[in-house]
């Protein structure tokens, strides 16, 4: 990597890391900056990117326990700035995005918007519209999701609520594209269906690009018709998430989900190709879940031959998931898979910086847009 990518190993350190949260910090970054999950462990900080165009590289940080005997620290300095230190010296400088004004809405239950939609990066929100998990209710969840634990999962969200606090987001000039998710349902669609109707009532409301990310079916023809209905309601990303391309690995670690054959993935992609087009169809891979490099770069390369990107991520154990004390992957392991990924999608004619909407174009997740910008 060239001279540019001492901020995209920082990136991978922080994210490997985790970062220490002093306690006196917790109240201010909660009601003056984009921190409404801080009591949780999840913050986004944000740095300069080495292009140095002003434009900022976000960094979606879940600490678990690792957190607090990270030798990384978030330090306030003397000017008001935010700083992060590593082994109690200087290690860079970082900003924390304003907190929106959006955040104070609540809907009419009384339920406060942050609880429902957040922002992950520069003009890029989020909602993950259930949480409650038909896997983690029939005791086969993937080991190394807590999706019960994110953000607030007490909360009852309505498709509604939802769509009315997004409006008021883009209304308000905080977001410029949407990433909607959800946790696994017993329905047909498997929480595609809801997914769905959010999309098109956020689309009656406004236009802004939408990302889906969802789940292959067994109903072949109710797939494709929710995804052309998500066509028609303003969705121009989607991403269907293998999570493990280890095929040996995959049932043991995800007892319910690793039972899907990677065929239908395919088949699934192959149907998203078809109505959402190149660049815009994605899947999501986690390193550092037990597999091996090689079984990783196999599954990015045969993802990327039949079109799709792999939007690899590496794992950061939540508490509350099975893999809670699993080591999150060394940052110089990342790296090298970043690049050897980067150029396998160049191989093909891909290119991570012409999706429309969603995590890839948003960057907060993992580095690897970083390193396909950055490299040699």
């Amino acid at each position: 990597m060239n001279r540019l990518d001492s901020i995209v190993r920082k990136k991978a350190e922080i994210q490997s890391r985790g970062v220490q949260i002093p306690p006196e910090l917790i109240e201010e970054l909660e009601s003056s900056y984009n921190a409404p999950s801080i009591r949780t462990g999840r913050i986004v900080l944000c740095l300069e990117s080495p292009a140095g165009n002003g434009e900022l590289l976000p960094v979606f940080i879940v600490n678990g326990k690792r957190g607090a005997v990270s030798p990384l620290r978030l330090v306030k300095n003397k000017v008001g700035g935010f700083e992060v230190h590593a082994d109690g010296k200087y290690y860079m400088d970082v900003s924390i995005l304003p907190r929106p004004e959006f955040y104070d809405n609540f809907t009419s239950g009384g339920i406060p918007a942050s609880k429902l939609a957040v922002i992950v990066g520069p003009k890029h929100l989020r909602s993950v519209v259930n949480q409650s998990c038909y896997y983690q209710h029939a005791k086969v969840a993937c080991k190394f999701c807590a999706v019960q634990n994110w953000w607030n999962a007490n909360v009852s969200k309505t498709a509604v609520d939802i769509a009315d606090i997004i409006a008021i987001a883009v209304e308000e000039g905080a977001v410029q594209h949407i990433s909607l998710t959800t946790a696994t349902l017993n329905t047909p669609g498997k929480g595609l269906e809801s997914l769905v109707e959010i999309a098109r009532l956020i689309f009656r409301k406004t236009k802004v690009p939408m990302m889906l990310e969802f789940e292959p079916i067994a109903d072949f023809a109710l797939l494709a018709s929710l995804l052309r209905e998500a066509k028609k309601a303003g969705v121009t990303t989607v991403s269907c998430n293998i999570e493990c391309f280890d095929e040996n690995l995959r049932p043991e670690i995800m007892p319910a989900k690793g039972k899907v054959p990677v065929e239908a993935y395919r088949k699934t992609w192959q149907k998203c190709l078809e109505i959402f087009g190149q660049n815009e169809v994605f899947t999501v891979a986690v390193a550092g879940i037990g597999e091996s490099d090689d079984s990783i770069l196999r599954g990015i390369e045969m993802a990327a031959y039949h079109g799709v990107m792999t939007y690899l991520v590496p794992h950061s154990p939540a508490v509350g998931a099975a893999f809670e004390d699993m080591a999150a992957p060394e940052a110089d392991r990342m790296l090298s898979l970043y690049e050897k990924a980067s150029a396998i999608y160049r191989k093909h004619g891909l290119n991570l910086n012409a999706s429309t909407a969603g995590c890839v174009r948003g960057g907060g997740f993992s580095g690897i847009k970083d390193v396909y910008n950055f490299s040699n």
